[in-house]
């Protein structure tokens, strides 16, 4: 069964808020989406914490640490945020939610494969190329997918995409935790 997305077919009398839009097919995934930007927005937040603690280590010698593993965590929190939000908007045409996905979750592959690059070649522990490069790969590959479901007129699969969000949240949880433990152990290796 192939699915119409009214904004995708030109029906432009329908696009908005009516029968057949972005908004209300999104409607039973409004509290998924209200719960999981506000875990990322509260993790942003916690991040600034995370900064704090670690401000000590935090200096220009230590730049391509910060760019490999503490902004790819606020960048995936964000995301997060901002697809939490397309998904909400009352008024979305469906070509404007396949476009800002797709974009997200294409610069968000990109983005995540030359952090993984980089993880890799800093050659540490397994566990970190898994959860900084390999986890964040999988989510945005999702979100994309679920983007390109709309696109292509099949039925949109919000499942794809609320699970590469589900996937980017908990790697996010678990990077910030790994850098909290971090920052903490090198604050008692300079005690």
């Amino acid at each position: 069964m192939r699915y119409k997305p009214p904004s995708l077919v030109g029906d432009a009398s329908r696009e908005g808020a009516t029968a057949g839009s972005a908004a209300e097919a999104f409607r039973d995934w409004h509290d998924f989406y209200i719960l999981l930007g506000t875990a990322a927005a509260t993790l942003i937040g916690a991040m600034f914490v995370v900064a704090s603690i670690g401000a000590g280590f935090l200096t220009r010698r230590h730049a391509p640490q910060i760019r490999v593993f503490l902004t790819p965590t606020v960048i995936h929190l964000s995301s997060i945020v901002l697809a939490s939000i397309l998904a909400v908007v009352p008024a979305l045409a469906w070509r404007t939610l396949a476009v800002g996905l797709a974009a997200g979750g294409g610069a968000g592959l990109a983005y995540s494969a030359a952090v993984g690059w980089d993880v890799v070649r800093r050659r540490v522990e397994w566990s970190d190329q898994v959860w900084y490069a390999l986890v964040p790969i999988v989510g945005y590959g999702a979100v994309l997918a679920g983007a390109l479901s709309i696109f292509l007129g099949a039925l949109p699969s919000f499942p794809a995409i609320a699970s590469g969000l589900a996937v980017l949240l908990v790697a996010s949880i678990r990077n910030a935790w790994d850098m909290i433990v971090f920052f903490a152990s090198q604050d008692r290796r300079s005690e």
